[in-house]
């Protein structure tokens, strides 16, 4: 089958591989910034992608499920699932960037959810897992690219007083115009000076830089989150269609160099591959 193979440089190039034998064919799968925070670092051989919509061999479409906790132990009873021993191991066998992946659990998609925009599960899971660390109130999120997007969406839909800043001019939202109660760091900037003594901050990125003085001077409560679970993936299934997310742009995987260039460029909020 096709698909989209690291080469020994890390770069991406399409290829032939062996299908896995329990196949479920691919509809989509969703380019994440981290899919591109590991090109030049995975090992030759690796197929990226989690955000997949495929297709059972019953033909219905689902989601498929980005690591799974086992949901018993003391990490996953304390609501830090992706610090379970079991959640390192790949769910989606080899990558979603190709033309089928072993069989997998899925959320299975209503039929008046298109496969584009079923990748979007993913990323909104893992938001909504992040926005339940997240204090009501007064929210600046930081990054307005399609995570920063639907960080927004998401904490103004619960009822926040959302403000939004990108260093792309364009993708900007509203300036905070005080003290926030707190933070949601989507982006390598940091703003801490904007919460107020006492707030709260999210890192839903590696690349953030966080001044720790002003966490201890300001008494701040740092936090961090990544991916998301089963529960989270059903409760995003519920909620996308009352988010006002941006459309996908779609190419197929031969184009792939072209969707990793808008989107670097900032020409793409997201981009979803097809085989």
């Amino acid at each position: 089958m096709r698909a989209v193979v690291l080469d020994e440089e890390g770069r991406p190039r399409l290829g032939d591989i062996p299908a896995p034998p329990d196949a479920m064919r691919v509809l989509a799968c969703g380019l994440c910034g981290s899919d591109v925070e590991k090109l030049g670092v995975a090992p030759a051989g690796t197929v990226l992608g989690h955000e997949v919509v495929a297709e059972r061999a019953d033909g219905a479409r689902v989601a498929l499920i980005h690591h799974l906790p086992c949901g018993e132990c003391a990490r996953c009873a304390a609501g830090h699932e992706s610090t379970c021993e079991r959640f390192a191991a790949a769910t989606i066998v080899p990558g979603g960037f190709a033309e089928a992946v072993a069989a997998a659990d899925g959320i299975e998609l209503p039929d008046g959810l298109d496969y584009a925009t079923g990748t979007y599960l993913e990323p909104l899971a893992c938001v909504l897992r992040g926005a339940e660390r997240v204090p009501h109130g007064r929210v600046l999120v930081v990054g307005q690219g399609f995570v920063g997007r639907l960080f927004a969406e998401v904490l103004r839909l619960r009822g926040d007083d959302v403000f939004a800043i990108d260093i792309r001019p364009e993708r900007a939202g509203r300036e905070p115009d005080g003290p926030v109660d707190a933070a949601v760091l989507c982006a390598p900037a940091a703003p801490l000076d904007a919460v107020a003594p006492g707030g709260t901050v999210l890192v839903f990125s590696p690349a953030a830089p966080v001044d720790l003085e002003l966490v201890y001077r300001n008494e701040l409560t740092l936090t961090g989150s990544r991916s998301a679970t089963p529960r989270h993936m059903r409760e995003a299934l519920a909620l996308l269609p009352r988010l006002d997310v941006p459309a996908p742009t779609v190419l197929p995987l031969s184009r792939f160099e072209e969707g990793l260039d808008l989107y670097g460029a900032g020409h793409a909020l997201k981009v979803v591959f097809v085989p």
